[in-house]
């Protein structure tokens, strides 16, 4: 009826479909994570733009809550945020470019001796 009668019967001779898939599947995982990026920044977006309110009530500060103050201290959150996260995306690959670099840690295997009560008696004769 709508064409997926032979969707999945000749998957492994059809090398497009699988990579159909695939990209399909790395679509969906980056969608994910974009979107969960975004209400990220959202949250700390809508969180800095009550930063003045916070500071006069708390604070006690006397910062001036205009509609210019609350957009401004948003938007610079936002900002905040982004530089962040890219500088912690760096730092992750970074780490990831280096791994082959680095040097591997010796464990030190400790020998843990245990005498039963048995073994004691032969070594006392």
């Amino acid at each position: 009826m709508f064409g997926f009668d032979g969707l999945f019967t000749g998957m492994i001779q059809e090398p497009t479909l699988i990579l159909f898939f695939g990209l399909f599947f790395l679509f969906i995982l980056l969608a994910y994570k974009v979107v969960k990026l975004l209400v990220r920044a959202l949250i700390v977006t809508v969180l800095a733009g009550f930063f003045p309110v916070f500071a006069n009530m708390v604070l006690g500060m006397s910062i001036p809550i205009t509609l210019d103050n609350i957009i401004w201290f948003a938007m610079t959150g936002a900002e905040i945020f982004f530089v962040y996260h890219i500088l912690v995306s760096m730092g992750q690959l970074g780490e990831i470019l280096m791994k082959p670099f680095s040097r591997k840690k010796v464990k030190t295997v400790e020998k843990v001796i245990i005498m039963e009560k048995n073994n004691d008696k032969h070594e006392k004769k």
